[in-house]
């Protein structure tokens, strides 16, 4: 019966099976090569880190928090590294000064890798910086970027329930909403974001389900990316059904779930 609450197989113990079937295969030969081919492509995803948000190809540079807004951060920032070597020191390694693929952004700094490297918010290059191009701010009133969730790759979007974004993140309960369903907890990140990137680090599926964007790059997507989100809440249980097991969940299996990602 397809109604949009019931169609057969609850789709929370289907993304359960799929995870067990990818962990430890199917009894016999066939289960061997599922299992074989599902670690290959969960050892890719993680080697060329499978981005999010496709369609986004350009994420700008994400500044370390409390950057002056774009050409004021440029005309202050001497490129010294100072941000960059206590960020090294504190054990983070977040911080990389762009090079000359950058353009007129070279010798300055910007978060590398949120993937692997994130902005734990210590807040101590802003206290570091000789120019004043990097401002002391309290964590709440950071602005370094907006994280968007690729709802088409999010477990919590596809049947599931996952909270390792949320419970990685910083401010945590003044970030996320929840939309509970069906279809699983569903979760949005609200303006109140800081874009860290925490929240990319912890997030299970191979290659990550959420991107951070410039806040520049946000106000250009704002208006698309918060009609998707409507959208997809309001659609038909039976449009839902087709979305989710004919596109998404494919993607998602051939991704992976990598549990040493969770936050917990």
């Amino acid at each position: 019966m397809v109604n949009g609450v019931n169609m057969g197989l609850n789709r929370r113990a289907f993304l359960k099976i799929v995870a067990a079937a990818g962990a430890t295969g199917v009894a016999g030969g066939s289960g061997l090569l599922l299992r074989e081919d599902t670690q290959r492509r969960r050892a890719a995803a993680e080697e060329y880190h499978l981005k999010p948000l496709p369609e986004i190809t350009d994420t700008g540079l994400v500044r370390p928090p409390g950057a002056l807004p774009g050409r004021k951060f440029r005309r202050n920032c001497s490129g010294c590294g100072a941000c960059l070597n206590v960020c090294h020191t504190m054990g983070y390694d977040a911080i990389a000064m762009a090079g000359p693929r950058h353009g007129g952004d070279a010798a300055t700094p910007y978060i590398k890798d949120m993937r692997d490297f994130p902005c734990t918010l210590c807040m101590e290059c802003p206290d570091k910086c000789p120019t004043g191009a990097l401002q002391p701010l309290d964590k709440p009133e950071v602005r370094m970027g907006m994280a968007l969730i690729d709802l088409s790759l999010c477990f919590g979007w596809n049947g599931d329930v996952c909270l390792s974004c949320s419970k990685a993140c910083p401010l945590g309960a003044s970030v996320f909403d929840f939309n509970y369903g069906a279809w699983g907890n569903q979760p949005y990140i609200n303006e109140n974001c800081v874009g860290c990137g925490l929240c990319v680090r912890y997030c299970p599926l191979g290659g990550s389900a959420v991107k951070v964007v410039t806040p520049e790059i946000y106000t250009q997507l704002q208006e698309a990316y918060l009609q998707e989100v409507d959208n997809l809440l309001h659609i038909s249980g039976e449009e839902r059904y087709e979305l989710v097991y004919g596109r998404n969940l494919p993607e998602i299996m051939a991704r992976g779930r990598l549990v040493e990602r969770e936050y917990r």
